[in-house]
């Protein structure tokens, strides 16, 4: 039996980033299985057909991140329109996150589904200072998932209960199908490439200079940087008008394909607040080795797994010593790439999205026997 799935998006779903990357992922593999699913959330511009805006996203910071919230009281009437569809399930994202969020699961008819993203190795502060008028929320929930074991303790310190681990997915032979060679790799050198928001956390200024101690002993090495953010206009700066640092921008998500292909090493250098790392997941499923911060979120998903060597967060002579390390060893670069392959295997949205659509007949069918019950008793 198909069923009826609304996706609600807590950021900007105009613009690129991992959870909305996951929320498309998730809505390809549940119509690959049959169900009918529409993608809802905030949207600062015109979204792709198939997708609903519920008001325009404003952008602010949270925990260091920047990201585009739905605020905008127009976009509560749509709200309103969602709440009541016809959906057998309705599936929140972050379902504490301001302000979209906290209506649909206030409002929904259907029965909710939640997944939490977020970690915070110092705690949570919405969480703590809204406890009280959050938790009402989160007991409407009739499953909670978390992406991580990081992620559940971030939530449920505050709100405990039960949650199911369903990691992130990929779509494993897709971001493997070849692609043209990226014109920033051309040339033949040696590449390191960095993924993700240019913000302080991520820590891509650790990053450049481990590249500076790495270049001491092998100077053709570039390093590419694949994304953009608050902090770019600094870390330029600090990279100098080097032509071994090269900054990419923002990327479709076929060309970042085509980037990780094409690199040597992928590193991921974040200082903290890392739940479970997709960058990590998507190296992975192309087969490159891996260096990254020792941090809780990324220890968890690849520590295991033989595909990288960790180092610790904010330490860039830890980084340069990995990075040398493996640019100079062809060999542990395709053992820690097989390893990384042979593990993706497990992310991929055809098990992930199984696991999603066991979660969703049993709240269906929950729901419907809570109201076989209420009906029952009405007669009564």
């Amino acid at each position: 039996m198909s069923l009826r799935v609304a996706v609600v998006a807590p950021y900007d779903l105009s613009v690129p980033g991992g959870v909305n990357t996951q929320i498309r992922g998730q809505a390809r593999a549940l119509r690959a299985l049959g169900h009918s699913v529409e993608v809802f959330g905030p949207a600062s511009r015109p979204l792709a057909d198939g997708e609903h805006t519920l008001g325009r996203a404003v952008l602010i910071s949270l925990g260091g991140t920047e990201s585009g919230l739905g605020l905008d009281p127009r976009g509560f009437a749509a709200v309103g329109r969602l709440a009541r569809g016809p959906f057998d399930v309705i599936h929140v994202h972050e379902p504490l996150t301001p302000l979209v969020p906290w209506l649909v699961v206030g409002a929904a008819r259907a029965p909710l589904v939640g997944t939490f993203h977020v970690h915070r190795e110092s705690g949570h502060r919405l969480y703590a200072f809204w406890k009280s008028a959050l938790g009402p929320l989160v007991r409407r929930l009739r499953a909670r998932i978390a992406v991580s074991d990081a992620a559940k303790r971030t939530v449920s310190t505050h709100f405990p209960g039960d949650y199911e681990i369903v990691p992130n997915g990929i779509d494993v032979d897709d971001f493997r199908r070849p692609r043209p060679l990226p014109e920033a790799l051309r040339g033949g050198r040696r590449a390191v490439l960095c993924v993700g928001r240019l913000e302080p956390r991520k820590g891509v200024d650790t990053l450049i200079r481990a590249m500076a101690l790495v270049r001491e002993t092998a100077p053709d090495v570039l390093l590419v940087i694949v994304g953009d953010g608050s902090e770019r206009a600094a870390l330029g700066a600090l990279a100098g008008d080097t032509p071994t640092v090269q900054f990419a921008g923002q990327v479709s998500d076929a060309d970042l394909a085509a980037y990780v292909q094409a690199a040597d090493v992928v590193c991921s250098p974040a200082l903290g607040g890392e739940s479970f790392g997709i960058v990590l997941l998507e190296a992975m499923a192309c087969g490159k080795p891996i260096v990254a911060s020792r941090i809780e979120g990324y220890e968890a998903l690849i520590g295991s797994t033989g595909c990288a060597r960790l180092v610790p967060p904010g330490d860039a002579a830890a980084l340069a010593r990995a990075l040398s390390a493996l640019l100079m060893s062809a060999d542990e670069r395709r053992q820690l790439g097989q390893a990384g392959a042979t593990a993706a295997r497990a992310y991929d949205w055809t098990v992930i999205g199984r696991r999603l659509d066991d979660i969703y007949r049993r709240v269906d069918g929950d729901a419907r026997n809570d109201g076989d019950q209420t009906r029952l008793r009405s007669i009564k």
